[in-house]
């Protein structure tokens, strides 16, 4: 503080060295210049006014150059210097009232050399104390501040616009030792000492600080501990940096602040240490970065207090952290600029509530949260890695990328962005993923842990520690697999996501669901291993392949449409703890087996059991080949479900899949369904084809297996039979096309008769006079054994179990053959009369038929199908030409068109059993033909006939097999009748008819096999005789007549032929006796009309009934 004397009254360059109120005072550059003496006004007084004009000089040892007082100005154009301590360039001092309002400006030079000598220096209130541009104000005394404001009350502007160098120790640029102030600098700021500071605020001086520090400039300070920037102000206020900052020196800081801050660092703005900290703020705040903060050690230290960090620009540390704090304070970092540092942690925080906001740039090195509350989350940018730490860190990734890894995570999330690797290590982690990237490894220490992962992808692998873990994957990716500890865990992999490698647990035990997967998900599992505990898992509505790749699991289950397809390495049940182990597949669920061999469901230890219960399907119909074995080392149980296989149909031990019991039991009920591979079928002679086979000491219950659907091929069906015919098959099933009869009994024992009575010898009497010797007595001989009556003999042909389309097929030629004959009919159902055939000329005539038959046919060989059902049809025909000759014989030529059809049941031998019902049979017939009809002089005929027709044949059996075929025949009659008077309208008609026909019929398939048809020609023959009688009634003529026919239909044996190997014949041959009745009557000279109602019944050989009627029309044009 400096000393202030009156200056003696005297002239001198300065026109008034003590002005008082309101006065001015000049100094200029005449002589004597400089001026030796201060300019110092009156003491008390107010609005003085001093100008040192340009040139002027004042230059002073025992005094300040200038002194005012109280709203008092100066201005300094020229040069001042003093030399003398404790004195200052310009002084501004206040009264007594203390109202102050001093305005002072340098624009030219102030050079100070004592002690404690500021260059400008003020007192009073609320001072303005500008160093103009081109200003230069230097001190080089210890403790010399170039301006400084030390008035009590404060509220003062200082203001560097030009340059400003202090060489002393101590000896600062601006000091702002009061409240309220604002410390400028636009200009140059210069320090060479000692704890020579830049800009320096110490409200605890003089009231509570609040100073703003502004620097626009440049500040540079190079001495040891000489700060850019102090502040030690209780209440700061606002600190701004738009230039550089620089301390050059040991320990010098570029900015220290003991309170709360409020520090804006620009764009373009620079604030560095060369040696030591760039910013010690001990107090924290709020620090806004957009410019350079470089430190030689640390670039920003926050000790003391919570803090706001904003960083744009770059925040760069030395040899320690960018950013470091200490303490257990709230301390949040929002990063869109560059942070880097040469250290071990380029960010570390302590023990408080830590929150790191990378919203972009870059972060080179490490964050360290310490061991407080912390969160971190990133948008954006880049950082090589963070360490979290304290009880429960969060971590957030949303973009950007972590070049390392995280370590000593809590809860993490992670949506977007990439990262290197995650460790965990709270005792309850959390993880949800559902984007992004980690390139490496997820970890998890001891503690609880709940993982969700639905997006994004993992390139390395998830390990988890001993806790009770908690796994949900719904999408994303996991490359090289996941591990569970020894703890409790909860699995779910649901509806998403792709794991590559292992899976594996624990000692603890897993509850495992796979739901809605497929290989898509799971292709690039290599093993899913449920460890050493109680585990169970569930396949909800999944399918993939390769079974074997779940091991140590105590129970699988297949639910909701799951499919499973196993491998030749089977699925291995239970570990070592549980030595069993349970496979179930629900009802809408398969478990199928697409190799080409054997496959098992097992358990770990030798010799346990497993149980598969089955409400669902197995299938083992997948391979190309069939001989697919499942084998279940235990039991087996049906609970309604199916088992499918695929056999190669044909005789015993054709190739087939099956189902193999080891040890265990089969139970419940189960439906097998068989695919045929190729077979042709076959008679089965002995045990059949194996499906199912009980091995060491196997067991199956009798009504375990039944067939699902009828099996057939070739002409045969398959039934399932358990046991063989071999001994040690008992509990072994097969599919057989025969009924084997059953072992002849043992023959009974021979009787052996009772053994005759012994023989009692004579008694000896006393010595008498021997008497006449008796005959010697012969004993009884023994009958011969009875020999039992002989047994009936035994059956040893096994009974064929044909299907039931086998009667249905070979009834087709038959049938067709019966249409053939019912369209060609006879002369008179077609033409009526011979007298009424009495036209000639060119279309003389038409005529039209129509009946209808109740038909029964049979084979009296083969399958001996038997149809019951209806024939019937209709014909037009018109006579092309008749003639009529001298001697009464005439000659009538036509054609004809028909349709017929027949429909009606078949049965016949199937199944091993006659007289099965096999379905219906159906034959439709489009026909064309033509006739000739010659009528001799006596009422003589003969009649020829030819028909040609097109068949659509459809058998339909009562399987719901339905195939259609086509067919073609053409038949030809010739039939003659010699009538004979018998008396008065009386007459008796011998006739005989001979039909051929040839029949051909297209092969077919119904989808089990072919199937060829055979047909010979056939012939059928007809003797009859008529009677017919002649009269009127109702104005009509009317001829009834009535008739006896014998027809023999000749032997004709038809084949058919079930896919080239099996052939069934059917032989028709029969002779029928049938009986007719009818009337002709002639309604006009045009017109003519007949009926006729017959019965045929058989005579012999095959059985063929039928009954029916005629009715035609014939009108002569």
């Amino acid at each position: 503080m400096a000393c202030l004397l009156r200056a003696p009254s005297a002239l001198a360059v300065c026109d008034d060295l003590a002005p008082g109120s309101g006065e001015t005072a000049t100094c200029n550059a005449n002589a004597p210049n400089p001026s030796t003496l201060p300019v110092v006004a009156v003491a008390g007084s107010t609005g003085v006014t001093v100008l040192v004009l340009p040139g002027a000089g004042i230059s002073v040892n025992n005094s300040s150059g200038i002194v005012v007082r109280d709203s008092s100005t100066v201005q300094n154009l020229g040069t001042i210097q003093t030399t003398a301590d404790s004195f200052d360039g310009i002084t501004s001092e206040g009264s007594a009232s203390g109202f102050g309002r001093n305005s002072v400006t340098n624009g030219g030079s102030i050079h100070t050399s004592g002690v404690e000598s500021e260059g400008i220096y003020n007192g009073s209130p609320a001072v303005t104390m500008v160093n103009a541009v081109g200003g230069v104000i230097s001190t080089s005394g210890t403790n010399a501040t170039a301006m400084l404001d030390l008035s009590t009350a404060g509220g003062g502007t200082l203001t560097n616009n030009g340059t400003l160098t202090t060489s002393g120790d101590g000896s600062d640029g601006m000091d702002a030792l009061t409240s309220g102030d604002a410390l400028i600098n636009n200009g140059a700021i210069t320090t060479l000492g000692l704890r020579a500071d830049g800009l320096y605020a110490n409200g605890g001086a003089s009231g509570t600080g609040n100073t703003t520090l502004t620097n626009h400039g440049s500040i540079d300070v190079f001495g040891s501990n000489a700060h850019g920037i102090v502040s030690l102000d209780a209440s700061p206020g606002l600190v701004t940096n738009t230039g550089s900052i620089v301390a050059h020196g040991p320990q010098g800081l570029g900015a220290y602040f003991s309170d709360p801050v409020t520090f804006v660092n620009t764009a373009g703005a620079r604030l560095a240490s060369e040696q030591a900290n760039a910013i010690d703020a001990n107090g924290g705040g709020t620090f806004t970065n957009a410019g350079t903060i470089a430190g030689a050690n640390v670039g920003l230290s926050i000790v003391g207090g919570d803090a706001l960090i904003v960083n744009s620009g770059v925040i760069q540390g030395g040899t320690d952290s960018a950013i470091s704090t200490t303490g257990p304070f709230a301390i949040t970092i929002t990063n869109t600029g560059q942070i880097t540092s040469n250290a071990g942690a380029t960010v570390s925080t302590d023990t408080g509530v830590n929150t790191f906001n990378m919203e972009g740039g870059t972060v080179s090195g490490l964050i360290r949260q310490g061991t407080g509350i912390n969160t971190f989350v990133m948008q954006a940018g880049q950082v090589d890695s963070v360490d979290q730490g304290g009880p429960q860190p969060r971590f957030t990734l949303n973009g950007g990328r972590v070049t390392g890894g995280l370590t000593n995570g809590g809860a993490v999330t992670i949506t977007g962005g990439r990262i290197g690797s995650v460790a965990m290590t709270a005792a309850q982690n959390t993880f949800a993923m559902s984007g992004g990237q980690i390139d490496t490894n997820l970890t998890a220490g001891s503690g609880n842990t709940s993982l969700t992962i639905s997006g994004g992808a993992i390139g390395g692998a998830v390990t988890l520690g001993n806790g009770a873990n908690t796994i949900a994957v719904t999408g994303g990716s996991i490359a090289q697999g996941l591990a569970s500890g020894d703890g409790a865990s909860t699995f779910g992999w649901l509806g998403g996501g792709v794991v590559g490698g292992t899976v594996s647990f624990g000692a603890g035990g897993v509850v495992a669901t796979l739901s809605k997967l497929s290989d898509v998900n799971l292709a690039g599992l290599s093993a899913f291993d449920g460890g050493t505990g109680q585990n169970a898992l569930t396949f909800d509505h999944t399918q993939t392949s390769g079974l074997s790749r779940f091991t140590s699991w105590e129970r699988i289950a297949l639910t909701n449409a799951s499919r499973l397809s196993l491998d030749d390495h089977g699925v291995t049940l239970g570990n070592a703890t549980a030595q069993s182990g349970l496979f179930d597949i629900d009802s809408t669920s398969t478990l199928a087996w697409n190799g080409g061999g054997d496959s098992a469901i097992t358990t770990t230890v030798p010799g346990g059991l497993v149980t598969l219960n089955n409400a669902g399907t197995i299938d083992l119909t997948g391979a190309a080949g069939v001989r697919n074995t499942l084998m279940v080392s235990g039991n087996y149980v049906g609970h309604g479900g199916q088992l499918l296989l695929q056999s190669m149909l044909g005789s015993d031990n054709s190739p087939s899949g099956k189902l193999v019991i080891s040890q265990g039991s089969a139970t419940g009920n189960t439906a097998i369904g068989v695919t045929n591979a190729g077979g042709t079928g076959a008679l089965t002679l002995s045990d059949g084809i194996m499906v199912v086979q009980a091995i060491q000491g196997g067991t199956t219950a009798s009504t375990a297996f039944s067939l699902a659907n009828p099996v057939k091929a070739g002409a045969y069906t398959y039934l399932l039979f358990r046991g063989g015919v071999a001994a040690g098959t008992g509990d072994d099933w097969y599919l057989r096309s025969s009924i084997t009869p059953p072992p002849p009994p043992p023959p009974p024992p021979p009787v052996t008769p009772p053994p005759p009575p012994p023989v009692t010898p004579p008694v000896t009497p006393p010595v008498t006079p021997p008497p006449v010797a008796p005959p010697p007595v012969t004993p009884p001989v023994a009958p011969p054994p009875v020999a039992p009556p002989p047994a009936p003999p035994i059956q040893t042909t096994p009974t064929p179990l044909y299907r039931i389309e086998v009667p249905l097929y070979a009834e087709i030629s038959s049938l067709t053959r019966e249409l053939g004959i019912q369209q060609i009919g006879t002369f008179h159902e077609r033409a009526g009369e011979q007298s009424q055939l009495n036209e000639t000329g060119a279309l003389p005539a038409a005529w039209s038929r129509v009946w209808g038959n109740r038909t029964i046919t049979s084979s009296d060989t083969g399958v001996d199908p038997h149809f019951n059902g209806a024939i019937g049809g209709m014909q037009i025909g018109q006579d092309l030409y008749a003639s009529a000759a001298a001697d009464g014989h005439r000659d009538h030529y036509g054609f004809l068109l028909g349709v017929a059809r027949a429909s009606g049941d078949v049965s016949g031998f199937a199944l091993g059993m006659p007289a099965v019902q096999a379905g219906s049979l159906s034959i439709d017939a489009g026909s064309i033909g033509a006739y000739w009809t010659h009528i001799g002089a006596g009422g003589w005929y003969t009649d020829t006939i030819v028909i040609g027709s097109t068949l659509t044949i459809k058998p339909s059996s009562n399987d719901g097999v339905s195939p259609t075929t086509h067919g073609r025949s053409i038949a030809g009659s010739i039939e003659a009748g010699l009538p004979f008077p018998l008396a008065e309208g009386l007459s008796i008609e011998p006739q005989a008819q001979v039909i051929w026909q040839h029949v051909g019929i297209d092969d077919l398939n119904d989808g089990i096999s072919s199937v060829a048809f055979s047909n010979p020609n056939t012939v059928a023959a007809r003797l009859g005789v008529r009677v017919t009688g002649r009269m009127q009634a109702l104005g009509v003529a009317l001829q009834p007549y009535a008739g006896v026919n014998l027809w023999r239909y000749f032997s004709a044996t038809s084949q058919v032929t079930f896919d080239g190997t099996t052939d069934i014949p059917a032989q028709s041959s029969s002779t029928i006796a049938d009986m007719t009745a009818g009337v002709a009557v002639n309604l006009s000279a045009r017109g003519s009309v007949f009926v006729s109602a017959h019965y045929g019944m058989n005579v012999s050989g095959a059985r063929r009934e039928t009954v029916g009627g005629n009715a035609a029309v014939r009108w002569r044009w």
